[in-house]
């Protein structure tokens, strides 16, 4: 209990040091240039990243649990702080895919279910740029994020055996409703005064710890078995953005 408590607080002061770092970058800031972009980043699993396909087999049960492409789409508020440096935010809506595939020896019944689970983040990230021409800019950023989980959630199927009527269940418990994760970003941006900016580029997020676990419990009469899959929320993305041009932010600041 004393080790959980102490690394509660290491895990809240960490995440206070980035607030007020950030936050107050942003208040030394207040006249530089603020830019409104908008993204979607298809979410892509990999077996590298430990988001492939995950087997379990007992005597009971034998299940995989395969996440699927998911999608992360929002804005982002991007403050400059000189012509190398910014710092960006905003909020975006995230939508995890999984499928779960299963058999049980016991009931000699196999089925599928599929089901996703939605949160938020709300990222804090410094930013680089590199200028590679007259308007083609790289840049590289990291930082912290702010990861919110609404609720738990429950999937639900049924099906009938040789012998009798079984219920299927996969209930998936977060591990809390807000989790820090890292997140490390690389891309290319092509800048136009008039029209706004065109940014393509890869992220990658990864949460401090599990984000949930996915109970499937399969059972007749009462009576059954369960199977646990950690699910561990990292994702690699392809990020896709669009950011409206300057002078847009400078009117809509005077009016």
């Amino acid at each position: 209990m004393l080790q959980n408590g102490i690394g509660g607080m290491k895990n809240k002061s960490f995440i206070l040091f980035f607030v007020a770092l950030f936050w107050g970058s942003f208040a030394l800031a207040q006249k530089s240039t603020t830019t409104l972009g908008i993204q979607l980043r298809p979410m892509i699993p990999s077996q590298f990243f430990g988001t492939g396909p995950a087997h379990q087999n007992t005597d009971s049960i034998s299940a995989t649990l395969y996440n699927h492409l998911g999608w992360n789409a929002g804005v982002v508020l991007r403050q400059a702080l000189n012509k190398m440096w910014s710092i960006e935010t905003g909020i975006s809506m995230v939508q995890r895919n999984y499928k779960m595939d299963f058999e049980s020896q016991r009931f000699q019944f196999g089925q599928s279910l599929s089901y996703q689970m939605i949160g938020y983040e709300i990222p804090l990230q410094a930013l680089i740029y590199v200028q590679l021409g007259e308007k083609w800019y790289m840049n590289g950023s990291g930082g912290i994020s702010f990861d919110f989980y609404p609720s738990n959630l429950q999937k639900f199927g049924n099906g009938l055996s040789d012998t009798a009527f079984i219920d299927v269940s996969v209930k998936t418990y977060r591990q809390n409703w807000m989790m820090p994760s890292l997140l490390a970003n690389l891309g290319f941006e092509y800048r136009t005064a008039h029209n706004g900016y065109y940014y393509i580029g890869t992220s990658y997020h990864r949460p401090l710890n599990q984000i949930a676990v996915s109970d499937l419990r399969i059972e007749s009469r009462g009576s059954g078995n369960d199977q646990l899959f950690a699910l561990n929320g990292t994702y690699l993305t392809l990020d896709l953005r669009y950011f409206l041009p300057e002078g847009t932010s400078s009117k809509k600041k005077k009016t």
